[in-house]
């Protein structure tokens, strides 16, 4: 039986979300090694893939041949050659040392840097993938917000993507584990141009729990209402939020994040 969002309650994803938020940096060190800096660390970014249910990797080589990812069906990582699942590792029970040797074996292989290479801006603790054990339901419900994550956005682009002066692309940051959006709405230094980040959050020290956000920059001195079901959060960053606890099966979320980000329009041109 496939999982569906709320298969699982959405606070208890913690755990699933700590593990395979330390599996994705595999998919990113492997990036880090082997493509070329950009200014905006893109190059590290992963991107959401249905068919493999997973998040992977920028293509590696200049052939665009090899890629790395984690999947959520089955808590492995995963080695694709010309976008077809040739070999995987299951983490479960497993210590970074083995992932690690797992990646740097096939990057090796394929002619690769091996992951000794990346130069990481930030650290996330080792650990060992006991824990994933017995947790696949968790772990595919996980992989469910990021899938359902993904179809809103995309659909966020078509509808709303007209505001934003450049192309903007969904992709999953692996610092922060979010998959988000930038819709640049006008041009020029992006720390103070006026943009949208619209995205779902895992969950993080804010919430226990995936939400979406959609977040004006630079933040607006007046906040408009906010739409249900979304709230204004302020502390820390200013953002329109909803949790997933306030959403049900039958909710559009794409609606709900085209309303969010009209609103978050208005704020920035008051």
């Amino acid at each position: 039986m496939t999982a569906t969002l709320f298969s699982i309650p959405p606070e208890n994803l913690v755990t699933v979300r700590e593990l395979s938020h330390s599996a994705v940096q595999w998919a990113s060190r492997a990036a880090r090694a082997n493509l070329p800096a950009r200014d905006d660390d893109s190059h590290s970014n992963l991107g959401w893939d249905d068919p493999h249910f997973a998040l992977l990797s920028h293509p590696l080589d200049s052939a665009q041949r090899f890629q790395l990812g984690f999947g959520f069906r089955d808590a492995a990582l995963l080695w694709l050659e010309a976008g077809k699942r040739v070999d995987s590792l299951s983490l479960q029970g497993r210590e970074d040392a083995r992932a690690k040797s797992w990646c740097d074996e096939h990057l090796a292989a394929a002619g690769l840097q091996g992951t000794d290479q990346a130069e990481m801006p930030y650290e996330l603790p080792s650990v060992d993938y006991a824990d994933l054990a017995g947790a696949g339901i968790e772990l595919e419900v996980l992989g469910a917000w990021f899938a359902a994550a993904q179809s809103a956005l995309e659909n966020l682009l078509l509808t709303f993507g007209s505001h934003a002066v450049a192309p903007a692309q969904v992709r999953c940051w692996p610092h922060h584990y979010d998959l988000a959006t930038l819709l640049m709405l006008e041009e020029g230094d992006p720390e103070i141009a006026r943009s949208i980040g619209v995205g779902l959050s895992p969950g993080d020290a804010s919430y226990a729990q995936p939400y979406f956000y959609c977040t004006p920059w630079p933040a607006p001195a007046h906040l408009p209402d906010a739409p249900e079901p979304t709230h204004w959060h302020t502390e820390g960053f200013t953002s329109l939020v909803c949790e997933a606890s306030r959403l049900n099966e039958s909710v559009d979320v794409t609606g709900v994040l085209t309303q969010a980000a009209k609103v978050a329009r208005g704020s920035l041109y008051r």
